[in-house]
């Protein structure tokens, strides 16, 4: 019934908003730049509104130029006059759990609902609080691409067409395989998924480039980021399986906020013996921005949830208020008692 609506919804609009969540990623975007090529095919006027600065990283993929960036509400607020103005909006979030995920977003999402317009919200994590007027969340998907490229089957089915994506668009929903499968190496790797992406590379794509766009490209910050990551790395006294990256705001300043943070959080993973990782990091406002990551069985997103945010069994994350020092006590029994410790 979601995806018959969701379908139903997109088919009757006059225009519509791909929008992702804060600190967009390989997922999230390709995601995004897929679902515009699709709608754009059946003659739907498409706009890629993202929150936040867009990590360049990504740039290889088409229509990447296309997206505007939110930097604050006043931003936003400057763009919904202009949006209010067509009827029949509906603004699809693709890959965010929640509504907050949305960040500088939520001002037009606002007001697009207060003209009578829909939210479709798309995602695959379980933690998924299903925010949206339509709810389109298919936790057994192994990337949000993967329910795009389900959507996008269906609205052009109803269309009386059949949807193929072509090399474009494959080069897109391929790089959300490969973020969200950490390539193929985490456990939402299903012989499902490996069918998927095979399918994608008969399309036309050269996939190897596309693995050199999204590894072969750091740049000297990035490698200072490393470098800090690496100094500032522990392994848990307690708890030799757990290990992690904290950083605090006076060392980031002495190399300053990279474009793109990156996936640290597969550092402490590379550890002989590691079974529980996390990287918290002090950001220029105030919070604190926390990566979890554990292995099969082992589950981290109860820890995330129980701080505010979500994500996968094994990947999540939250944003956290306050200090590094106030957090760590609350946090490091949680993360030790999924190892099976005592807290």
């Amino acid at each position: 019934m979601s995806l018959h609506n969701a379908v139903a919804a997109l088919a009757a609009a006059d225009q519509v908003i791909l929008t992702t969540h804060v600190g967009p990623d390989g997922d999230g975007i390709g995601t995004c730049l897929a679902l515009r090529l699709g709608l754009e095919g059946l003659g739907k006027r498409v706009r890629l509104i993202f929150p936040g600065k867009i990590p360049a990283t990504y740039r290889f993929l088409p229509g990447f130029d296309q997206i505007v960036g939110i930097k604050d509400d006043t931003a936003a607020t400057a763009l919904v006059p202009e949006i209010a103005a067509t009827a029949a909006t509906v603004v699809l979030s693709c890959d965010a759990g929640d509504l907050r995920r949305l960040g500088q977003v939520q001002p037009i999402v606002a007001a697009v609902r207060a003209a009578g317009g829909k939210l479709i919200n798309l995602d695959h994590h379980a933690t998924n609080d299903r925010f949206g007027d339509i709810n389109l969340v298919d936790v057994a998907g192994e990337s949000s691409g993967v329910v795009a490229d389900e959507l996008l089957a269906a609205i052009h089915l109803r269309a009386g067409r059949t949807w193929q994506p072509g090399v474009e668009a494959a080069a897109c929903l391929y790089t959300t395989i490969i973020y969200d499968t950490g390539r193929f190496m985490h456990s939402n790797t299903t012989p499902r998924c490996l069918r998927w992406t095979a399918a994608l590379m008969e399309c036309g794509i050269d996939a190897s480039a596309i693995n050199r766009a999204l590894t072969y490209t750091r740049t000297a910050q990035d490698m200072q980021v490393q470098r800090l990551a690496l100094e500032h790395l522990a392994v848990d006294a307690e708890t030799p399986g757990l290990a992690g990256i904290t950083l605090r705001r006076a060392a980031i300043d002495t190399i300053g906020d990279p474009e793109d943070w990156g996936d640290l959080v597969e550092l402490p993973r590379t550890l002989a013996g590691n079974q529980v990782a996390f990287v918290l990091r002090e950001t220029k406002d105030g919070k604190i921005r926390a990566s979890l990551r554990s292995n099969p069985p082992l589950a981290i997103s109860g820890v995330a949830m129980g701080f505010g945010g979500g994500g996968h069994a094994q990947a999540a994350g939250f944003t956290a208020e306050g200090k590094l020092d106030d957090l760590l006590p609350l946090l490091l029994p949680k993360l030790r008692a999924v190892l099976g410790k005592p807290s």
